[in-house]
């Protein structure tokens, strides 16, 4: 049978109608992604990347220096960093763990937390803070809230984890520019864990206070309150497995 225009147009509209009809799915593990703030994160790192390409450009003889930009773009490309993350966001959130942390995020206090460490790791943040940061003048109390939110929070494990990913390409490109001619193990980066953790920690809560600084000392005690919690450890957890899987194909 052959279709009139006329008749061509009345199905596209009742194929257009039943489509709009049935209710989209939603991806819980990409509406926490994008509320969490994780996205705007993986931009900053994109960023902290093209830099430490840069700094490199400075450092190392020119062919040295193509292996490692073409090494790094393959390991961190935006795209499978994202992939890698929300695959594992959702292997380790069940479905009640993703409708607690998208419900906390979506209130005015996770938006605010959202803002306050987005803002964190913007570019312009991160150079002021490797210039140093002023001691901040807080209360006995708000540095207890401090302290026991840094011991919650995977900020510590993720910033090892992100300076070990940047220091770690020099020595794998140098690895695969030599040939195997000779090797530079790995460990004397991995081995500088322990050494980072340290200097990150000693720092921890004074950076808090400066990210932070924004929130009440009542607002520090509600996200206290969601961090301890049950869903909230597992969504922390989950949130530091899904970064070294980001890290590392």
């Amino acid at each position: 049978m052959r279709l009139t225009t006329f008749q061509t147009l009345i199905l596209t509209l009742l194929a257009t109608l039943i489509l709009h009809s049935v209710p989209v799915q939603a991806n819980p593990t990409a509406e926490l992604y994008q509320a969490s703030g994780m996205n705007q994160h993986q931009q900053h790192f994109q960023f902290a990347l093209k830099a430490a390409q840069q700094r490199y450009a400075q450092q190392l003889p020119p062919s040295l220096y193509e292996t490692l930009v073409s090494h790094s773009n393959l390991r961190f490309d935006p795209q499978g960093m994202h992939d890698r993350a929300q695959a594992r966001l959702a292997l380790a959130l069940g479905e009640a763990d993703h409708r607690e942390a998208i419900e906390f995020y979506a209130s005015a206090l996770g938006r605010k937390v959202v803002s306050a460490e987005t803002r964190a790791t913007s570019p312009a943040s991160i150079v002021a803070m490797q210039r140093g940061l002023p001691v901040p003048d807080i209360s006995p109390e708000r540095r207890q809230l401090l302290e026991q939110l840094g011991a919650l929070l995977p900020a510590l494990d993720l910033g090892v984890e992100v300076s070990l990913a940047l220091a770690g390409l020099a020595a794998q490109s140098a690895n695969s520019f030599l040939g195997g001619l000779m090797e530079i193990p790995q460990s004397v980066v991995t081995d500088r864990r322990d050494t980072l953790r340290g200097q990150m920690r000693a720092n921890l809560p004074d950076t808090l206070a400066h990210v932070y600084r924004d929130l009440s000392d009542a607002e520090l005690s509600e996200f206290l309150a969601w961090s301890e919690s049950e869903h909230g450890k597992l969504y922390y957890r989950a949130v530091e497995l899904a970064v070294r899987d980001a890290l590392n194909p």
